[in-house]
């Protein structure tokens, strides 16, 4: 399976174009939006990226979405916010917002509730697809230290899944590695970051 991944195009017109381009030449297996679809809203701003794609699609909403934006995604067809969903025999589980910050965003959710949907969905050999990246994992911001989400991180642990997507962190772009978990942050897709990945066997990722 080929996936394409981007988050964090914080409404930007020229990601969504690119991202619209990559699909057509890439032609993916399945398109996963990793949250932060919009900058503040509004929500329905989420509408014209998921229209008339040429390949599949999943999405979350992220920390700085409002979270209306779960059900416009749901009625798109493409929402799995604490939901499972398979493509390509594949399946998916989804957390979006974010674990908390300092600075009170639109969709954060605590800890527990994090955990409690993940271990809700989760089944051997499903994808997670998380805004926030698992703490100690691709996420260390600018201003220092690690943010990321310690129930993802546990549910890694527990779990093993074989592929964690994820974004949230801009200048923690990259692909980590806990076991056998790979675990990638596509980057921020507003300044034309993001990612494939091919997951058979074997998981091999390219940073695009």
């Amino acid at each position: 399976m080929r996936i394409y991944l981007a988050s964090d195009l914080h409404g930007s017109e020229r990601a969504e174009r690119m991202i619209r381009e990559d699909l057509a030449s890439l032609r993916p297996d399945v398109f996963v939006a990793a949250g932060d679809l919009t900058d503040f809203g509004p929500a329905s701003r989420a509408r014209e990226l998921f229209a008339d794609l040429p390949v599949p699609a999943l999405a979350v909403p992220g920390n700085c979405d409002p979270p209306e934006t779960v059900a416009v995604l749901e009625a798109l067809g493409v929402g799995l916010h604490a939901r499972k969903a398979t493509v390509g025999g594949r399946t998916f589980v989804g957390i979006g917002g974010s674990n908390p910050t300092p600075f009170e965003m639109p969709f954060e959710l605590t800890e527990e509730e994090i955990r409690d949907v993940l271990q809700r969905h989760i089944e051997p050999g499903a994808i997670i697809v998380s805004h926030p990246p698992p703490h100690g994992y691709v996420d260390v911001a600018h201003v220092g230290g690690h943010v990321g989400s310690t129930a993802l991180r546990d549910v890694i642990e527990a779990h093993a899944p074989p592929l964690v997507l994820c974004g949230h962190i801009h200048e923690a772009r990259g692909v980590a590695r806990h076991g056998p978990t790979t675990i990638v942050n596509a980057g921020a897709a507003n300044r034309g970051h993001r990612a494939l990945i091919e997951i058979d066997g074997e998981v091999r990722v390219k940073l695009l």
